[in-house]
C-alpha cells in the first residue's frame, strides 16, 4: 500500500496505509488502505478502514471508523467523531 505523509506529527505505533496531511495522529493509529486524513487530530488507539475520507475533524480515542465512510468538517466548523463500532468480527 501506499503512504504520503506531510506536514503531520505521527506517534508511535502508528501504521499509516493511506495520505495524511497537516494532521495529528496519537499513539497506536491504523489508517487503512487509500484513507485521507487532512488537517484532523486522531486520538490515541483508533482503528480507520480502507476508502476512508476524514478532514477537518477531531477523532476520539478507541474509536473504530469502518470502512467507505466520510467525515467532512470545516475550519470554521470542526466535526467530532466518536464511533464505538465492533472492531473485530467473528
Amino acid at each position: 500500500p501506499d503512504c504520503n505523509v506531510s506536514h503531520s506529527i505521527i506517534a508511535s505505533g502508528c501504521i499509516v496505509n493511506g495520505t495524511v496531511e497537516n494532521s495529528v495522529l496519537f499513539r497506536k493509529v491504523y489508517i487503512g488502505n487509500n484513507c485521507v486524513i487532512k488537517n484532523s487530530i486522531i486520538l490515541n488507539d483508533v482503528y480507520i478502514g480502507d476508502n476512508t475520507v476524514i478532514e477537518n475533524c477531531i477523532v476520539e480515542s478507541r474509536d473504530t471508523i469502518r470502512a467507505n465512510t466520510t467525515y467532512i468538517g470545516t475550519p470554521d466548523d470542526i466535526k467530532i467523531v466518536v464511533e464505538k463500532n465492533a472492531r473485530y468480527v467473528l
